[in-house]
């Protein structure tokens, strides 16, 4: 069952996303690889962020915008705390954004998505103009609204190439999200090596659109990779994008995310 759930997330996170190029993104810009919220096969999907001012001295003020998602959020008020999104590109894939405003007396707060619609997924980008601390979370339920699990996404860091720890010998499946928030398009790569940092298996032929996220199993990419595989996978974005990643990993019926280790110059091949 949890592995199902996974792959519809997966399938729903290959999206091209068409926006603007941004050429100077902002000094304080947070970029979370995978959002989701909606219904799914009688399963609830939610996304909840967090954002705590620094210094306690500056009022929020950002914006947060989701692509592909669209989905407005409710503070810890309730309806009563209620922060649209609004669609502010409506194209194939939409892009929307919420304004987060808190006053000085109330620096931190907690938005949650609300789960109305179909199950949609995307990534999501938190804009600020003094630093946060903040982290997104997703947790899904059952039809009776059970919380079923539950994983927390930190900011990514961007670069260039993404190397995960692999260990699955006890049943565990890793993905990942791939996220492209540039206008350069282009093949990426996915590369497997073993303990030694041996070449065991690699796939350098899928695209990821400009503006895009990708989400996928290691096994569907590496369709060659070795039984009870312990070792490293390195995923290498498209030369000159502003690239991001994290990994979503099932072992049984528990589910996490993984951070991978992050580099500006991919391994040698």
């Amino acid at each position: 069952m949890y592995h199902r759930l996974l792959s519809v997330l997966l399938v729903l996170g290959t999206c091209a996303l068409q926006l603007s190029a941004q050429t100077n993104p902002p000094a304080n810009l947070y970029v979370f690889p995978l959002m989701v919220d909606g219904t799914s096969g009688g399963f609830i999907f939610r996304s909840t962020l967090k954002v705590a001012s620094t210094d306690a001295k500056t009022p929020l003020a950002c914006i947060f915008s989701e692509r592909n998602v669209s989905a407005s959020m409710t503070g810890t008020d309730g309806v009563l705390n209620a922060y649209p999104a609004f669609v502010v590109d409506a194209g194939f894939s939409p892009l929307s954004q919420i304004r987060l405003i808190q006053e000085l007396n109330l620096p931190s707060d907690i938005w949650h998505t609300s789960a109305q619609s179909p199950l949609k997924s995307g990534y999501a980008e938190l804009s600020c103009p003094n630093t946060v601390q903040t982290q997104l979370q997703f947790s899904y339920f059952d039809s009776s609204n059970n919380k079923i699990g539950e994983a927390t996404i930190p900011p990514a860091t961007k670069g260039n190439s993404f190397q995960f720890q692999v260990d699955t010998r006890d049943g565990t499946r890793l993905g990942f999200s791939l996220t492209n928030d540039s206008a350069t398009l282009g093949l990426f790569k996915v590369i497997a090596r073993d303990q030694f940092g041996q070449v065991v298996t690699f796939n350098f032929n899928d695209t990821i659109q400009a503006f895009s996220q990708v989400s996928k199993f290691i096994d569907e990419e590496l369709t060659q990779l070795p039984p009870n595989f312990v070792g490293t996978v390195e995923i290498v974005g498209v030369p000159g994008s502003q690239s991001y990643a994290v990994g979503l990993q099932f072992t049984g019926s528990v589910f996490t995310t993984v951070q991978p280790l992050v580099r500006d110059t991919p391994l040698p091949f």
